[in-house]
């Protein structure tokens, strides 16, 4: 195989840990490079002047345009995802794009056929998907553990300054919606979401409840307002029940009247995130149809239609269907 150069848009906070991983990574791959970083601020390119990093500019065409460039992992905001990922698409670059994948689901599944028709790989960077505690307890569901699944509770809550150009629904909730996704491997019949701004205009309180197939439930509380940072899954069947602490991958399983530690081997999920992107462009043409793309484009592009989903029940005070395949 041959090696994959990567270039990453985009160095502000989660941008520098995305470089850092893929210089980590090269260091383990030989398969793998970082070739080039960009970003429009020069203080963010200085961070990594020490680190012989061939390519370092503001301008992103030069990235996406350079032969030397495989793929691009883009860390930008929210609002140009759209541009840039196309861009980089018609360049014929592969793309790695963090959540959510574009602001409105027109565009997403454009890109979805933009990289189909470019025989592309399009991942989006539901991270959680490679997280070892949510792994088990997609199995654990799967094997029957749980007994009936009745329902699920997810809290993604943290205290936040106000923030006046990001809601809480398109920030937040990427994540939650794309979980429940991998846990139970449907999509919801309807969504209903509640949201409320109170020290601001844009929201920064919501709760969603999400209504599966087979009576399935799910809440999702997300709150800018709440001290700590609580990234956590409930699951409760009719056997058995769990607590599952993302961000540490604990797992606690309440049986037989009490609470009881599950082993979880932890893992550095982007690093397994970057593996896998890397995988699946080496495999792409070979093996096209024999891989899994675990965070696909077109998943991305279901959970952004989530999204609006969520943004029209608050809008329109109502539960919305949902109608994904």
């Amino acid at each position: 195989m041959r090696k994959i150069n990567v270039g990453v848009i985009g160095a502000g906070y989660w941008g520098k840990k995305i470089v850092h991983e893929y210089l980590q990574l090269s260091k383990q791959n030989s398969l793998v490079d970082l070739y080039a970083v960009c970003d429009i601020l020069e203080d963010n390119l200085k961070c990594f002047e020490s680190y012989g990093i061939p390519c370092m500019t503001k301008n992103y065409k030069e990235t996406i345009t350079s032969s030397n460039v495989d793929a691009v992992n883009v860390c930008t905001p929210n609002e140009t995802h759209y541009q840039i990922c196309r861009d980089a698409l018609e360049a014929g670059k592969h793309v790695l794009v963090e959540k959510p994948m574009t602001l409105n689901s027109a565009e997403a599944y454009e890109l979805v056929e933009l990289a189909r028709k470019q025989n592309l790989v399009l991942s989006v960077g539901h991270i959680f998907r490679f997280n070892n505690a949510l792994r088990m307890t997609r199995d654990l569901i799967k094997g029957g553990f749980f007994g009936n699944v009745f329902y699920l509770r997810l809290q993604w809550t943290t205290l936040m300054p106000p923030m006046d150009s990001r809601d809480i629904i398109t920030d937040l909730a990427p994540h939650p919606f794309d979980i429940l996704h991998f846990l139970l491997g449907t999509w919801p019949l309807r969504i209903t979401c509640k949201a409320k701004g109170y020290r601001r205009k844009l929201e920064e309180l919501a709760y969603v409840v999400a209504e599966f197939d087979n009576g399935v439930m799910a809440h999702i509380e997300l709150s800018w307002l709440s001290p700590g940072k609580t990234r956590e899954v409930h699951v409760i069947g009719s056997d058995r029940c769990a607590k599952i602490e993302c961000l540490s991958q604990d797992m606690k399983v309440y049986q037989n009247n009490g609470f009881h530690d599950a082993y979880v081997k932890r893992n550095d999920t982007i690093e397994e995130e970057l593996e896998h992107f890397i995988f699946c462009i080496q495999n792409n043409s070979v093996v096209k149809d024999c891989y899994i793309n675990e965070s696909n484009g077109l998943v991305g592009a279901h959970v952004v239609r989530l999204l609006e989903l969520a943004r029209k029940s608050v809008d329109q005070e109502r539960t919305e269907s949902v109608n994904i395949d």
